[in-house]
């Protein structure tokens, strides 16, 4: 059994959500620079312009790359024979992380303990959305990404009859995009969940939003329907923040999953161009 220090977990989350909170990953900034040299739109140009800019100011004057600092989602993949020390208080734990990290770095704090009546602010951003699994590799992976709530406000969840063929999933997202995609700050990614459950396929959706753009689904077929819906949604001329353009989304990640024979379940997340995320793996002491 191979043991790794809970004071080197709450460390290392704490430092990946300071880094996700001031630093757009490459992949996004890369995708914005490219998307910049296509658009001809004065307006357009100039929106894309200052998302770059604001992706080098925010590291530089250690300001957080979006007023909203997000719901805070943390992913462990815990690897073989790996020990975690006082496990059964690893969520406390990893709060007590997030609440280092949110207010050490003066972020926005944007959760509130009950959701319908009272609603006070927590104060500290906790709790986070926490999920464990079982890897293979080595070691612990964290990963943390963080979500704000307008384009959360835009998540779509549709049980659709099983007899529809990607035609009907192509209309559905265009039909969001055209009704919601102002309300996420475009240019977005999208992120989307096909199969499993209606409680599965909407994790299925945040994990697609949060891949790396660089990486295309596996199979053929879905990596045609990716590609399929990022050209016809950029063909609305919705643009960046609206103001036309053919920038309405840099990016539709699909993943998908078996599902029962009487449903399709579909999830979109639409994620804002603001995409914030970080991993890092610790190797066992």
């Amino acid at each position: 059994m191979k043991s790794i220090e809970i004071t080197k977990i709450k460390s290392k989350v704490a430092e990946l959500i300071t880094k996700a909170s001031f630093n757009l990953p490459p992949d996004i900034k890369e995708a914005v620079k490219r998307s910049r040299e296509k658009e001809t739109g004065t307006a357009a140009r100039q929106v894309l312009d200052l998302i770059l800019d604001n992706s080098f100011a925010a590291p530089r004057d250690k300001l957080p790359l979006c007023q909203d600092c997000g719901n805070t989602y943390i992913d462990l993949k815990i690897g073989p024979g790996i020990y975690i020390e006082d496990s059964g208080n690893l969520y406390k734990h990893l709060n007590d992380a997030v609440s280092e990290a949110y207010n050490s770095n003066f972020l926005r704090k944007s959760i509130v303990s009950d959701p319908l009546y009272e609603r006070v602010n927590t104060g500290n951003n906790t709790p986070a959305l926490i999920s464990t699994q079982f890897g293979t590799g080595p070691g612990l992976e964290i990963s943390v990404s963080l979500k704000g709530g307008g384009s959360e406000n835009c998540s779509y969840l549709s049980m659709e009859n099983p007899s529809v063929g990607q035609d009907r999933i192509i209309s559905l997202v265009l039909e969001l995009v055209r009704t919601n995609v102002t309300k996420s700050c475009p240019p977005v990614i999208i992120g989307i969940g096909i199969g499993s459950t209606a409680s599965e396929v909407v994790k299925l959706a945040r994990t697609a939003a949060f891949r790396n753009l660089s990486i295309r689904n596996s199979d053929k077929k879905y990596q045609f329907l990716e590609r399929t819906i990022l050209k016809e949604v950029n063909n609305t001329g919705i643009g960046p923040q609206g103001l036309g353009g053919m920038t309405t989304a840099i990016g539709c990640n699909i993943e998908y999953a078996p599902c029962h024979i009487a449903t399709l379940p579909v999830a979109v997340f639409l994620q804002c161009h603001c995409l914030r995320r970080a991993s890092s793996k610790i190797s066992p002491s």
